[in-house]
């Protein structure tokens, strides 16, 4: 049987890397224990080193056994300001999240700009609108909203 004490302490960042599928084990064996910080530190490098869905999914069963005090641990983290992600794996879960708030930003912006200007918005455009996450297009959308004056105007591909 496969237990804490048949898997290994993983805390080096190079093993990590080198052996992801083991510092997972270790992470969700000792993510407890009094080296826990150094386990999920070691996790963290080795996530950055497997295809982003498999490394999703490491994360995701890893956070979900982990005791309170190992939760709180990355929360504190997380919540302190000072800590700097390092991995590839946290880096893009930040830039997601600024990606995703830019996009929510420009759609506010457009659907504000829309409503100011009196033009109609019916469900299936706040649809799209809201769900678009390409910066651009969005931009290009909000460039046209200063001057439509139906929502068609808005999605209208125009020449540059």
């Amino acid at each position: 049987m496969l237990g804490p004490d048949q898997t290994p302490v993983v805390t080096d960042p190079e093993e990590a890397r080198q052996h992801p599928e083991l510092t997972v084990l270790s992470a969700l064996a000792h993510g407890g224990n009094p080296r826990r910080h150094q386990v999920l530190d070691a996790l963290s490098e080795a996530l950055a080193t497997v295809d982003p869905e498999l490394a999703d999914r490491y994360h995701d069963v890893v956070y979900t056994t982990l005791p309170q005090t190992a939760r709180r641990y990355l929360e504190r983290l997380m919540s302190t300001g000072k800590y700097q992600f390092q991995s590839d794996f946290a880096l893009r879960y930040i830039n997601r999240g600024k990606a995703e708030g830019k996009a929510e930003g420009e759609a506010n912006a457009l659907l504000t700009v829309l409503d100011g200007r009196g033009v109609d918005v019916p469900e299936d455009a706040r649809d799209r609108i809201t769900t678009c996450t390409d910066l651009d297009q969005l931009n290009t959308w909000l460039r046209h909203a200063g001057t439509a004056d139906s929502i068609d105007e808005v999605f209208v591909e125009r020449a540059s």
